[in-house]
């Protein structure tokens, strides 16, 4: 009673083996008795035969040819999930697969703003106000024409600029931010340009000229009228023959 038991339990087993792992249709057997090593029934046995599936090295399910493995597309859907997952590259903020959330969107859509991305996370806005439009010959963008002149002119002499690097200010509990046109690193030296000639905005200059002299810091005035002969006004303070 047992051994026949064992022997019924045995042949179950070994019928479910053949069965197809695609559809669960019984194995095709070859020659009437063999059935196939891959236990394709016939249906699927012939789209193999013609190319038309073929079964994953990697997790061992069949596909068709002309698609991918389920075992690859979840692979694949992780940047999909990582997209959903960006924050906006001006506030931080989640974006919802986008570089920019809707604010910043809103606010810098119709800008050309520079960025400058620091240990390729940081993002440092350049130009806040998208008023960069003047391109100098070292594809560098500027907001006037007077300040592409002088870039121009320091690009040709080979002169390493910073442009408007952040200088601090600090007096009474309070820290001022001073923005010079051109900091060069190699002279330790300022630039700093006066394009307009109103009298609030010499009286500005001024007091920021002031500050630069409190801190110590070496800089060079340019106006409207040195720009006529930018060689001749900063040749001779740069020692340049």
């Amino acid at each position: 009673m047992l051994y026949n038991e064992f022997i019924k339990l045995q042949g179950e087993l070994f019928m479910d083996e053949l069965k197809c792992p695609i559809c669960g249709e019984p194995t095709y057997l070859v020659y009437g008795k063999n059935p196939r090593k891959d236990r394709l029934c016939a249906e699927h046995g012939t789209m193999a035969n013609k190319g038309l599936i073929e079964q994953c090295p990697d997790c061992g399910k069949w596909h068709k040819t002309d698609e991918i493995c389920e075992c690859k597309q979840t692979k694949q859907s992780e940047p999909e999930k990582q997209d959903k997952e960006l924050t906006c590259l001006i506030c931080g903020q989640p974006s919802k697969g986008k570089h920019f959330c809707y604010k910043c969107w809103t606010e810098y859509k119709d800008k050309s703003i520079d960025i400058r991305i620091k240990n390729c996370c940081e993002v440092e806005i350049l130009d806040k106000y998208g008023n960069q439009q003047y391109k100098c010959d070292d594809g560098r963008k500027v907001r006037s024409k007077s300040e592409k002149i002088i870039s121009d002119f320091l690009f040709k002499y080979g002169i390493r600029t910073i442009y408007e690097k952040t200088v601090y200010y600090y007096k009474d509990d309070e820290t001022i931010e001073l923005h010079p046109d051109f900091y060069l690193p190699d002279y330790d030296m300022y630039i700093e340009h006066n394009g307009l000639n109103t009298k609030s905005y010499k009286h500005n200059k001024s007091k920021t000229q002031k500050m630069y002299e409190e801190l110590g810091y070496k800089v060079i005035i340019t106006t409207e009228e040195d720009l006529a002969d930018i060689d001749a006004k900063l040749k001779p303070i740069l020692k340049i023959n």
